[in-house]
């Protein structure tokens, strides 16, 4: 167990730290700090206000967190005032929190957790994104809930029309089709019908917003240095190729094309005992 930690409301911006641990929560922030000297010194509550006030009087400092929505922002504007940021996996800190503070998961021990893991030379680190990176993967979150809301009225309509004796078999998707076999139903009583052609007209609203964006997208894609190299694999197209140039970032990051692989989870688990391993998928 670290040294007793030593409880205050505010960072001294006169005192320089060896590492800032934050753990961050949608108002508030928990931040431990960890001097040269070894001293630690715990904060419970911080605004993300008074947060940044402090950092930008603070002398260069690692700033260290978890991976939440908050970090891109967090981290562009922590090194704009010259301090270095990293950014560590959840799993490292739940398995530190359990290992030195006997499962006692509080938004304090996280903090220590996320400032001595940070000290960790071999903990892969998770690079946050920057602004054009930000852009790209907020306007694919967008399109991806746009088609998700697409596909659950969609798939909610036919369930609808099949109550009523009316199935319309998988491969139907042209809503002009839909809205025929709705409006000259016999089976289905008017009011219900009136009601599945506003679901209808939603669905059309919401296929407009997608064509949108995906527009926006193969525009993008088709000024752009890197998805333009990305798309000379074959199969990749716009949407993919700005996906995977919001995810990767830097590619100087990766030491080989095999860490591009990792990265995303597609290599095979190994298990070893004695001299005999195996690969699994």
């Amino acid at each position: 167990m670290p040294r007793k930690r030593i409880l205050v409301k505010s960072i001294d911006t006169s005192i320089s730290y060896q590492v800032v641990g934050i753990d961050l929560a949608k108002h508030l922030v928990s931040a431990c700090l960890i001097t040269g000297a070894g001293e630690i010194f715990g904060i419970d509550r911080l605004t993300y206000d008074d947060l940044l006030k402090s950092a930008e009087r603070m002398s260069p400092t690692l700033f260290c967190m978890e991976p939440c929505p908050e970090v891109h922002y967090l981290a562009e504007k922590l090194q704009g005032y010259g301090h270095h940021t990293k950014v560590i996996d959840g799993a490292a800190v739940k398995e530190y929190i359990k290992t030195h503070f006997g499962g006692q998961k509080t938004d304090l021990n996280d903090a220590q957790a996320i400032a001595f893991l940070s000290l960790d030379t071999n903990l892969p680190e998770i690079t946050p994104k920057n602004t054009s990176n930000s852009v790209l993967s907020s306007i694919q979150a967008v399109r991806e809930q746009f088609r998700k809301e697409y596909i659950q009225s969609f798939v909610s309509l036919k369930g609808i029309c099949q109550r009523w004796g009316l199935p319309i078999s998988k491969g139907v998707m042209n809503k002009n089709k839909v809205e025929e076999l709705v409006s000259e139903s016999k089976k289905i009583p008017q009011e219900v019908k009136d009601w599945l052609l506003e679901l209808l007209q939603s669905c059309r609203e919401l296929q407009k917003r997608l064509n949108k964006i995906s527009k926006y997208l193969k525009e993008y894609a088709d000024n752009d240095e890197i998805c333009q190299k990305i798309m000379s694999v074959p199969g990749i197209g716009p949407i993919t190729a700005t996906r995977l140039k919001a995810t990767i970032g830097d590619i100087q990051r990766f030491e080989k094309p095999k860490s591009i692989v990792a990265y995303y989870g597609l290599v095979p688990k190994s298990k070893a005992t004695g001299h005999n391993e195996k690969k699994a998928a």
